[in-house]
C-alpha cells in the first residue's frame, strides 16, 4: 500500500488562502529514517533464528562455529521419503534422523561413498550396500559415512584442504550421535548400525596419521590411537551388549572370517625361518640400529636355532614369565604372518609369492585386523614407551608401508609411512643413549 503526503502552504502576501499541495514521492521520503535493504535469510539455521541474528548459510554456520552451539535446519517438505525396510531390527523413533538438513555437500559424499571410497574397503560390497540402506535410518551411521568418504576425497584432492575440515565436523557428529545411542543400553541399539559406525570410525583413525605421536617432550610416553580404539571397541562390545556374538547380524557375518588362516596356509612358512623371526624379536634381545634396516633372512643355522629353543624352554619352566614379555609374545606371532612377505625382497608381486590378486585383500585385512585382536596389555607397554613394543611396532607399520600401497590402500599408507619414521627416530635415539651408558 503506498501513501501520498501533502503540504498545507501559509497565506500568500496577495492575501491569497492557504493551498494544498502534494510532494512529490521522491522528496517524501526523510534518508535519517530509511530502512536499509537487505535480504531475508530462507535458510538460516535453528539457533539464528531464534537469536534474530543473520545466518552465514553454511553447512556449520559462523555463529554457531563461534558459539559452539549445534548447528540446526529444517527443511519444509511436502511428501516423505520411503525408506527401505531392514532385514533386522526395526529402529525406534528416537534412533532416526534428528538432522534433516541435506545439502549439494552431502549429496557428493554420499555419491561418492557409494560410487568409489567403499571399493577401497573391506569386508565386502554387499555388506557396504546394506550398510547404505540403514545408514537412512540412523543419523551416526550416515554422518560417519560422510567422514570416510571426505576422508578419501582429501587423499585424492591434497591441495583442498576443506575435505579435512568437512570430514572432522561429521567425526564429531557421528561420534556424539553413537556416544548418546550407547547411553540408552545395548538393548534399544541396532546391532548392524552400531558395528557398521563403529568399523567406519576404526578406518577414519587409520588414516589420522596425527594421532601417532609422543605424548610428552622427552619421548617417554607414546600413544597409537589405533591400539587404543581397538580395546575401546571391545570393551564396549562386551558390556554393551548381552552375548554380542549372538546378536542378530547381517553386517557381523563379513568380519568372521580370520585372514591370517588363509595366508599361514597359502604361505606355509618353515619351522626354520618363524624360529629366526622369534629370535629376532626376542623381548630379551639387545636391540641395535641394524636391526631397523632389515629383518633376518632365510640362511639359519637350524643347530643353533634348536638350540635356541630348547634353552629357552628350559628357562620358562624355571623362572616366572615377565608380564611384558608375556604381552609381547603374541603380537610377535601375529606379526610374522607378514613377514614372509619382506624376505629376500619378496613382495606379493613378486613371482615367488602367491597370486597378488587374492592374497592382497588378505593381506589388508589381515593389517587392518591386527590391533583388534585380543592384547589389552601391548597398548600398555606402547604409552610407557617400551622400546621392545616400538621396535615390534616399527616394523608392523613398515610392512604396511611396503605391502599396501598407497593408490589401493589409502587409508593404511599415510599412517605407516609417517608411523615408521617417527617410530625409527625414537627407537635410534633410544638406541644411541643406551650405548653411552
Amino acid at each position: 500500500m503506498s501513501y501520498n503526503t501533502f503540504v498545507l502552504s501559509s497565506p500568500s502576501a496577495s492575501g491569497s488562502g492557504r493551498v494544498l499541495s502534494e510532494v512529490p514521492k521522491a522528496l517524501s521520503i526523510d534518508p535519517t529514517r530509511q530502512r536499509r535493504a537487505h535480504l531475508k535469510s530462507r535458510a538460516g539455521c535453528e539457533n539464528c533464528r531464534r537469536r534474530r541474528v543473520k545466518c552465514s548459510e553454511e553447512t556449520t554456520c559462523a555463529n554457531c562455529v563461534r558459539r559452539g552451539d549445534r548447528c540446526q535446519r529444517h527443511i519444509r517438505s511436502t511428501g516423505t521419503a520411503s525408506i527401505p525396510q531392514m532385514p533386522t531390527q526395526t529402529p525406534s523413533s528416537s534412533c532416526r534422523l534428528k538432522d534433516t538438513t541435506v545439502n549439494l555437500l552431502h549429496m557428493k559424499l554420499f555419491h561418492h561413498f557409494q560410487t568409489s571410497t567403499r571399493q577401497t574397503l573391506l569386508c565386502g560390497q554387499e555388506a557396504w550396500g546394506y550398510v547404505l540402506q540403514l545408514s537412512f535410518e540412523f543419523d551416526y551411521l550416515m554422518n560417519a559415512i560422510l567422514c570416510i568418504a571426505a576422508r578419501h576425497l582429501a587423499v585424492i584432492h591434497p591441495g583442498d584442504t576443506t575435505y579435512g575440515a568437512i570430514a572432522a565436523g561429521h567425526l564429531c557428529r557421528a561420534s556424539s550421535g553413537l556416544r548418546d545411542e550407547l547411553s540408552k543400553g545395548g538393548s534399544s541399539i541396532h546391532f548392524d548400525a552400531f558395528l557398521a559406525t563403529s568399523v567406519l570410525l576404526y578406518y577414519d583413525t587409520w588414516t589420522n596419521a596425527d594421532y601417532f605421536l609422543p605424548q610428552q617432550e622427552d619421548e617417554t610416553s607414546w600413544t597409537d590411537r589405533v591400539f587404543g580404539f581397538s580395546s575401546s571397541l571391545k570393551k564396549t562390545l562386551l558390556t554393551g551388549f548381552e552375548r554380542p556374538w549372538e546378536q542378530p547380524s547381517v553386517f557381523r557375518q563379513s568380519l568372521m572370517k580370520n585372514p591370517g588362516d588363509e595366508i599361514t596356509a597359502a604361505i606355509k612358512t618353515s619351522p626354520n625361518m618363524q624360529a629366526e623371526y622369534e629370535n629376532f624379536f626376542s623381548y630379551h634381545r639387545p636391540l641395535t640400529v641394524e636391526m631397523l634396516n632389515k629383518l633376518p633372512t632365510n640362511s639359519v643355522d637350524k643347530d643353533r636355532i634348536d638350540s635356541g629353543s630348547r634353552s629357552g624352554h628350559i628357562s620358562q619352566t624355571q623362572v616366572v614369565v615377565d608380564p611384558a614379555e608375556d604381552a609381547y609374545n603374541p603380537v610377535v606371532s601375529r606379526l610374522c604372518v607378514i613377514l614372509p612377505f619382506l624376505s629376500q625382497g619378496q613382495s606379493p608381486g613378486s613371482t615367488s609369492s602367491p597370486d597378488p590378486s587374492s592374497m592382497m585383500p588378505l593381506l589388508a585385512k589381515f593389517i587392518l585386523s591386527f590391533p583388534l585382536l585380543g592384547w589389552s596389555a601391548f597398548p600398555t607397554l606402547i604409552e610407557r614407551g617400551d622400546s621392545h613394543a616400538l621396535f615390534l611396532l616399527y616394523h608392523f607399520y613398515r610392512a604396511v608401508r611396503v605391502l599396501l600401497p598407497q593408490e589401493d590402500w589409502w587409508w593404511a599408507h599415510k599412517r605407516a609411512a609417517v608411523a615408521e619414521r617417527v617410530l625409527r627416530e625414537c627407537l635410534v635415539n633410544k638406541i644411541t643413549a643406551q650405548l653411552k651408558v
